[in-house]
C-alpha cells in the first residue's frame, strides 16, 4: 500500500525525534578564575605588614602609661609614645593608678598564651628631659612586653625629623620567641638570654657593638663604649642610653635593625601586588 506523502513526513519526524541528541560542542577555552584569597584572621596575621607605610602622626594621637593584659588573645597594635604626655588619673589603668609617675611604664603589654606584636614610634613633646634639682635629666621611655608562651615581636621605629628619646625595652617569655627591631640611633647596652634557645644579633649590629658576653647569654654595648664613673662599673649616666633586656627560657631571640625589617616587608608587599590577578597558578605557586 502506498502511504500518502503527509503520513511519510510524520513517520520521518517521529523517527528523528527518537534519535539521541548530539552532545553540545565544548565551550571555548577560558582560564579558570582564581579563587579569592582567604580572609586574614587575627590568628593568621604574623606582623603589622602595612604600618610602615602609614604616616603614624596623621592616623592616631600619642599616648602614655598604656597598660594592656589579654590572657589568650592577640595583642597587635601600633603606638605613638610620648613620655611627656600627662594623662588624667581617671583614665589610668588600675595597674598603674596608685604608682608614682617615675615608676610607670610608658607601654606595658602582657599575655599568657598569645602573640604580642607592637610597633612603637617615640616622640617627646616636652623636650629631651625633665628638670630635677635644677638640672635637665634625660627622660627614658620604658616599654615592657611579656607573654608566657606566645611569640613577642617588638619594633621601635624612628620618626622623621624627630630625634627619638632614649628607651628601655624589656621583653620576656617562657617558651615564646622574641623578635626585636631597633632604630639605627640605638646607643646603649643589650642583654639577651635564652636557656635552651639561640640568641642572634644581626651582623651590622654586631659590627657596631662591643661584645662582653657570648653564648646563651649575650651582652654587648652598641655605639661608643662609655667611661665608667668608678671601679665598680656604676654609671650615673645610664638614663642617657637606650637599653634592651631580653629573656626567653626556651625560645630563640633575634635582634636586628628596624629598617632591615621594613625593607623585607616592602619587598613582600611588592611581590604580593605583582602576583595579584595572575590566576590560579600564580596564587598557588607565588609566581
Amino acid at each position: 500500500m502506498i502511504l500518502p506523502s503527509d503520513s511519510t513526513d510524520d513517520k520521518l519526524a517521529d523517527l528523528a525525534s527518537s534519535e539521541p541528541a548530539a552532545p553540545d560542542a565544548p565551550p571555548p577555552y577560558t582560564e579558570i578564575a582564581s579563587p579569592e584569597p582567604p580572609v586574614e584572621r587575627p590568628s593568621d596575621i604574623s606582623h603589622l605588614a602595612t604600618f610602615y607605610d602609614v604616616p603614624p602622626l596623621l592616623t592616631q594621637r600619642p599616648c602614655n602609661w598604656v597598660y594592656a593584659y589579654i590572657a589568650n588573645g592577640l595583642i597587635q597594635d601600633q603606638y605613638i609614645l610620648d613620655p611627656s604626655l600627662k594623662v588624667p588619673n581617671v583614665l589610668l589603668s588600675d595597674s598603674v593608678a596608685g604608682t608614682h609617675e617615675s615608676a610607670r611604664d610608658t607601654l606595658n603589654l602582657r599575655s599568657q598564651t598569645a602573640t604580642i606584636d607592637a610597633v612603637a614610634r617615640i616622640v617627646d613633646s616636652g623636650g629631651s628631659g625633665v628638670m630635677r634639682d635644677g638640672d635637665a635629666m634625660p627622660r627614658r621611655v620604658k616599654i615592657v612586653l611579656h607573654s608566657n608562651t606566645g611569640t613577642i615581636m617588638g619594633k621601635i621605629l624612628s620618626v622623621d625629623g624627630s630625634p627619638p628619646p632614649k628607651f628601655h625595652l624589656t621583653a620576656t617569655s617562657n617558651t615564646g620567641a622574641l623578635y626585636i627591631h631597633i632604630p639605627r640611633s640605638f646607643h646603649g647596652p643589650i642583654s639577651a638570654s635564652s636557656s635552651t634557645g639561640s640568641v642572634h644579633l644581626c651582623r651590622e649590629l654586631v659590627e657596631n657593638a662591643t661584645l662582653t658576653a657570648d653564648g646563651h647569654t649575650k651582652k654587648c654595648f652598641v655605639g661608643d663604649y662609655p667611661d665608667v664613673d668608678d671601679d665598680r662599673g656604676n654609671d650615673g649616666r645610664k638614663n642617657e642610653w637606650d637599653e634592651l633586656s631580653l629573656e626567653s627560657n626556651h625560645g630563640v631571640i633575634v635582634v636586628e635593625y628596624a629598617d632591615q625589617w621594613e625593607a623585607k616587608e616592602r619587598e613582600k608587599e611588592a611581590r604580593r601586588k605583582m602576583n595579584e590577578g595572575k590566576g590560579l597558578f600564580g596564587w598557588l605557586f607565588g609566581i
